[in-house]
């Protein structure tokens, strides 16, 4: 487990250097130098840091080689926040080739084209420069990229099958600070002209539409492969994100027109995605679980084992997303007050309740 080098992070860019078990370092926006230094436990990096006006303590994980998740504390707040960091080619790049997720592990590069749905990156390191493939349906070809001293730009060359050679450069994308997208993916509940108009996501736009710092998309999906452009979409985000997928939902995964979408092919759509914090279903009995895919997600994913009334679960998600969207919770500490919160949340039952209870369930990720 080595943390050293220079990475490219939430709070600006941070270089540490590792001895053994102890990690220092320092990191920043730029123009300020803040110190951070911990130490290896447990496949963690736990540290304390100090700046000008805040300190407090915090631990990073390893994803990959060149990716590190983790979380913050300050003196005096009431939960802990998201800090996440990038090292080498590893992260998102904006490029004519449109943005591009590059995940680095050791020597191997692999990745995908924001561009171009079906199209997959695969490249190795030599001598400190990226040589590549792409092929897809429309965009496939070969390249090379170096990074630059900074770390922020990467410049090659790109060769399509029968065109000539020419240069090619990106800038690595860094997310925005203290920015938070909701992504509301919902599948239509209308199937004749005089169903009423409805959109759970329409709702949650105008609820969440006055908090600051969060952005809220709402997009509608019909089958499998439009739920899955969507999912996908998420790999190109930068800034973390909440995701909520709402629709009929089955012990084994979401209905749409009679055809089963499985749990494990929309997790499967979101492995790349580092900005995933939740992936929440707001759909009858998907906690069942019956197939284990929600057991081994890389990131929490929260429902509902019940055939959940529809009111019932709007309410309970009000309560739910406010606490991380606008209080700040984690979703492992919102999922935890949820419970305490709203009783018809949880699987015991309430005397001379209209609602049954949800049964609402939260599974953390794995590692």
């Amino acid at each position: 487990m080595n943390f050293a080098g220079r990475w490219f992070t939430s709070f600006g860019n941070m270089t540490l250097q590792q001895d053994g078990e102890c990690v220092n370092g320092t990191y920043g926006r730029v123009g300020t130098e803040n110190v951070i230094g911990g130490a290896l436990s447990a496949g963690r990096l736990t540290f304390s840091y100090e700046e000008p006006f805040e300190k407090g303590t915090g631990w990073f994980r390893l994803r990959r080689h060149g990716s590190f998740a983790g979380e913050y504390l300050a003196e005096g707040s009431p939960g802990p926040r998201l800090w996440q960091g990038w090292r080498d080619f590893d992260g998102l790049w904006d490029t004519p080739l449109g943005r591009l997720r590059l995940v680095q592990e050791a020597t191997r590069v692999h990745g995908c084209s924001e561009h171009d749905a079906p199209t997959s990156l695969e490249g190795r390191i030599e001598g400190g420069r990226l040589k590549f493939a792409l092929k897809g349906p429309t965009l496939s070809g070969c390249g090379s990229l170096e990074l630059d001293a900074a770390g922020l730009a990467v410049n090659g060359e790109w060769h399509e099958a029968g065109k000539p050679v020419r240069a090619l450069g990106g800038q690595r994308v860094l997310p925005r600070q203290a920015l938070t997208w909701l992504v509301v993916l919902e599948a239509h509940w209308q199937r004749a002209l005089d169903d009423s108009e409805y959109a759970f996501g329409h709702m949650l736009h105008e609820l969440f539409a006055r908090v600051p710092r969060t952005l809220v998309r709402h997009r509608f999906y019909h089958d499998e492969a439009s739920l899955l452009h969507w999912c996908r979409q998420l790999i190109f985000l930068p800034e973390p994100a909440i995701l909520l997928i709402t629709g009929h939902g089955e012990a084994n995964g979401l209905t749409v027109n009679g055809k089963i979408i499985a749990l494990h092919t929309v997790i499967d759509g979101l492995r790349l995605a580092d900005s995933v914090q939740l992936l929440h279903f707001s759909s009858c009995l998907v906690g069942q679980d019956t197939g284990q895919a929600l057991r081994a997600a890389p990131f929490p994913i929260s429902g509902y084992v019940t055939s959940v009334d529809w009111a019932q679960s709007a309410l309970t998600e009000f309560v739910y997303l406010d606490m991380m969207l606008e209080k700040g919770l984690r979703p492992a500490n919102a999922a935890e007050q949820l419970l305490r919160l709203v009783s018809f949340a949880g699987t015991e039952e309430i005397p001379g309740s209209p609602y049954r209870p949800a049964g609402f369930c939260f599974f953390a990720p794995v590692g």
